[in-house]
C-alpha cells in the first residue's frame, strides 16, 4: 500500500461518522507498510476530514507506532471523543457487554485505561479490539480500517446504553460465560467466514439482478444513516413464493458485489455453492412464510434501538401512519445469536406488529417494499432517540 491509497481509504471511511448520533474528534491511523503509517492529526473532526489533514510517520514514532511495532495484527488504529465515550470512561473502570455485538467484536470487557501510552493500551488490548481511555474516549483497532472503525462504533453505542440506561430502569448484561462464548465464536468462526475474494456469478433474469442490487443499495443506505456497523444486520427479499435472496454473512455492505447475494429457499433453506447467507436466514424464511404479505425484512443495530434492546424494554409507536405498521415494539427474549430459539422468541416478540426489538442485540422490520421497510427502520429509530433524549447533538452543534 502507497501512501495516497492510505490516505484514500481513511478519507473514504470517515464517512462512517455522519453524525446521526453525535459528533465525534479523534483520529485515524493506518499502517501503510512495514516501516511508516499515516495518522490524522490530532482531534479533528472525523466528519470533515480533507486531504491535508494527514501526515506520514515513521513506524517508531510515539505511542501509536509502537502499538504497531508491538502488534503485526493491527493495521488501523481509531480514536474518537464523544460526549457519551468521555462521560462513561470518567465514571467507570470497566463496561461488562449488553450488547452481544460488543462481546463478540470486541471483548467479554472492556477497560478503561488511566492514560494513553502504548504500554497501558497494549495490556487493555491483549484479546480486545477496544477499549477506553480515562476522559478522552474510544480507541479501536483491527486488520483493516472498517474494522477499527465498526469497533469504535460499537463502543461509543454501547456507551450511549449505559448514559441513557437509567431512563429504561438498567441494562440487562450478557452473563460472563455467554460473552466469553460469543467472543470465542467470534474470533474462531464468524470472523473468517466469505473469505472467498470471488465467487462464480449465479445465473439470473432481469428480475432477480435487480433486486439483488436493490439489497445492495439498501446495505449501503443503512450503513450511510447509521442503523448498522460493518458486517452487522442483514437484508433480504422474497423473489418468489418459495425463494428468497439475503445478504451475505460477515461483508462489509460497501464490499458485497451482486453475485455475493445468496438465493436461498425458504421451505429446506438449501443455497447450494454459493456464500454463507447471513446467520438470522432462519428467521428470514419463518417470517416469509408466516406472512405472505412480507417482501423485504430488515435487520439493524441502530444506537437508540440497542438500548432499548440493552435493556429488553420496548416502547409504543402513537403517530399515523406508523401507528398502524408497528403499533408497539415489543422486546423478545434473549436467545444465543442464529440458533432455532432466538428465531422462536422473535416470532413470538413480533406477532401483530411488523417489527420487534431483539434482546441486546437489536431489531428486526419485514414490509411488502423494501424502500418502505427501510423507511420505516429510520423512522422507529428516530423515535427511540427522542424518547431517550439524544441523537440531535451535532445538529445543535452546526446550529
Amino acid at each position: 500500500m502507497d501512501i495516497n491509497t492510505a490516505k484514500e481509504a481513511l478519507l473514504k471511511r470517515s464517512n462512517a461518522f455522519q453524525e446521526r448520533y453525535f459528533t465525534a474528534y479523534g483520529q485515524l491511523v493506518l499502517r501503510v507498510n512495514e516501516e511508516t503509517y499515516i495518522s490524522s492529526r490530532e482531534n479533528l473532526r472525523l466528519s470533515k476530514l480533507t486531504e491535508k489533514d494527514f501526515d506520514l510517520f515513521d513506524i517508531n514514532t510515539g505511542d501509536i507506532g509502537r502499538i504497531f511495532s508491538s502488534r503485526d495484527d493491527i493495521n488501523a488504529i481509531v480514536f474518537i471523543c464523544t460526549e457519551a465515550a468521555v462521560r462513561f470512561s470518567k465514571e467507570n473502570q470497566i463496561m461488562r457487554p449488553a450488547l452481544d455485538d460488543l462481546a463478540q467484536i470486541i471483548g467479554p470487557d472492556v477497560t478503561v485505561c488511566p492514560d494513553g501510552t502504548a504500554r497501558t493500551l497494549l495490556k487493555a488490548l491483549r484479546n480486545r479490539r477496544g477499549c477506553f481511555i480515562q476522559g478522552s474516549g474510544i480507541i479501536a483497532v483491527g486488520d483493516t480500517i472498517e474494522e477499527a472503525i465498526a469497533g469504535a462504533r460499537i463502543l461509543e453505542k454501547s456507551a450511549e446504553a449505559e448514559i441513557y440506561s437509567g431512563k429504561l430502569n438498567g441494562l440487562q448484561y450478557l452473563d460472563p460465560t455467554t460473552a466469553q462464548e460469543l467472543h470465542k465464536y467470534y474470533d474462531g468462526s464468524y470472523s473468517k467466514v466469505n473469505q472467498k475474494e470471488k465467487v462464480d456469478f449465479i445465473s439470473s433474469g432481469a428480475e432477480e439482478f435487480q433486486l439483488r442490487n436493490r439489497i445492495i443499495d439498501c446495505g449501503k443506505d443503512m450503513s450511510r444513516s447509521e442503523l448498522v456497523q460493518g458486517s452487522w444486520g442483514n437484508i433480504s427479499l422474497r423473489l418468489n413464493p418459495d425463494t428468497m435472496l439475503i445478504t451475505p454473512s460477515g461483508m462489509d455492505y460497501f464490499s458485497i458485489r451482486t453475485e455475493d447475494i445468496v438465493r436461498m429457499n425458504i421451505h429446506d433453506l438449501k443455497y447450494g455453492m454459493q456464500r454463507k447467507p447471513s446467520s438470522d436466514y432462519r428467521l428470514h424464511a419463518a417470517l416469509y412464510r408466516r406472512y405472505p404479505e412480507c417482501n423485504a425484512i430488515i435487520h439493524t443495530h441502530s444506537n437508540g434501538i440497542s438500548a432499548f434492546a440493552a435493556a429488553h424494554a420496548g416502547f409504543r409507536i402513537s403517530e399515523p401512519p406508523m401507528d398502524q405498521l408497528i403499533g408497539d415494539m415489543h422486546c423478545s427474549e434473549y436467545r444465543t445469536p442464529g440458533t432455532d430459539e432466538l428465531c422462536d422468541s422473535i416470532m413470538e416478540a413480533i406477532e401483530g406488529s411488523h417489527a420487534c426489538i431483539i434482546a441486546n442485540h437489536g431489531a428486526i422490520f419485514y414490509g411488502n417494499d423494501l424502500d418502505v421497510t427501510l423507511a420505516i427502520a429510520n423512522a422507529v429509530e428516530s423515535r427511540a432517540c427522542n424518547l431517550l433524549g439524544f441523537g440531535q447533538r451535532a445538529e445543535e452543534e452546526d446550529a
